[in-house]
C-alpha cells in the first residue's frame, strides 16, 4: 500500500517538535524579570483622602480650624456627614492673635 500522505511516525515527530517549541517559548517567557507597572512612590506621608477647605487650604478630617460664619469667626471641626465632608461649627469664637 503506497499512499501519498505523510506516514504516522512523521505526525508524531511533528507533534513532538511543536510541543518542544511551545515548552521553550514558555520557559523563555518565564525567565524574563518582572516589570513594575507603577513607578516607585516617594517615602512621604500620604495626603489625606478626605478633607475640608478653609481660606484656600486643605484641612484634614478631624482637624480644627477657624472659619468665617454669619456670627463671625468660629472654631469648627472638619468632619463627614454620610459621604460628604462638612464643617461642624462650635459656639467658641476664634482666639484673637
Amino acid at each position: 500500500m503506497t499512499g501519498s500522505g505523510p506516514r504516522p511516525h512523521r505526525h508524531r515527530a511533528l507533534r513532538w517538535l511543536l510541543a518542544l517549541a511551545v515548552l521553550l517559548l514558555v520557559t523563555e517567557a518565564a525567565a524574563e524579570p518582572p516589570i513594575a507597572l507603577d513607578p516607585p512612590r516617594l517615602a512621604q506621608a500620604p495626603e489625606p483622602l478626605c478633607f475640608c477647605w478653609n481660606d484656600g487650604r486643605k484641612i484634614a478630617e478631624g482637624s480644627m480650624s477657624c472659619i468665617r460664619t454669619t456670627q463671625g469667626r468660629r472654631v469648627a471641626t472638619c468632619g463627614r456627614v454620610v459621604n460628604m465632608m462638612s464643617w461642624q461649627i462650635t459656639d467658641t469664637p476664634c482666639p484673637e492673635s
